[in-house]
């Protein structure tokens, strides 16, 4: 059963939020992004989870990041924990089309250590998020290992974030916006 403070998180998460008005105004630094957070079936983990999809505006069947996200929490902190979707293409565009999230089952999911997300309410439907632990969320580039730092405060109007990649053994930075964070605005609400 999910918890009141629970629902309320998952009420304010889903939906779907773009920073369209940002890569209006600054087009030379920031692109126009989508993110989409849609609801899936509480029997995938008898918990809420949601399918997580991002990609550019103009690439809507090509995302660049697809995952499964399932919420947990106990009394101070909620935990997004990440699933690589195995076969990701299979659902591609599930954001929008979420007929294709029909296709998802646990067998198909691949729990990603050291990626979950952790956020607190830093005022009433207000929440503040980052990778936890540090430097554990790890992704190949070039040969090299790179660790995500990701971070994020969320409302029922917004989405703020800014991912970097930094090299495991420099700690030098490789890839993430050099001109500040990500605002999106949520332009779509699922219930």
């Amino acid at each position: 059963m999910i918890r009141p403070s629970e629902a309320i998180f998952s009420k304010t998460i889903s939906g779907k939020f773009s920073n369209k008005l940002q890569a209006l105004e600054n087009p030379s630094k920031f692109p126009h992004i989508n993110i989409y957070f849609r609801p899936l079936p509480w029997d995938l983990f008898n918990s809420q989870s949601f399918y997580t999809e991002q990609s550019y505006n103009y690439l809507p069947w090509k995302p660049y990041r697809q995952s499964v996200n399932r919420l947990t929490s106990d009394n101070k902190k909620f935990i997004i924990e990440n699933y690589e979707i195995i076969n990701n293409v299979r659902v591609a565009g599930g954001g929008f089309t979420p007929e294709l999230l029909q296709k998802l089952t646990r067998h198909n999911l691949r729990k990603r250590e050291g990626c979950s997300m952790h956020f607190t309410e830093i005022k009433a439907g207000k929440y503040y998020g980052f990778l936890s632990p540090a430097k554990q969320c790890c992704v190949s580039q070039n040969n090299s290992k790179v660790y995500v730092v990701s971070k994020v405060i969320f409302d029922h109007k917004k989405w703020i974030s800014e991912d970097s990649g930094y090299n495991l053994s420099t700690n030098k930075k490789v890839w993430g916006s050099s001109y500040g964070p990500l605002i999106f605005k949520k332009i779509l609400a699922y219930s």
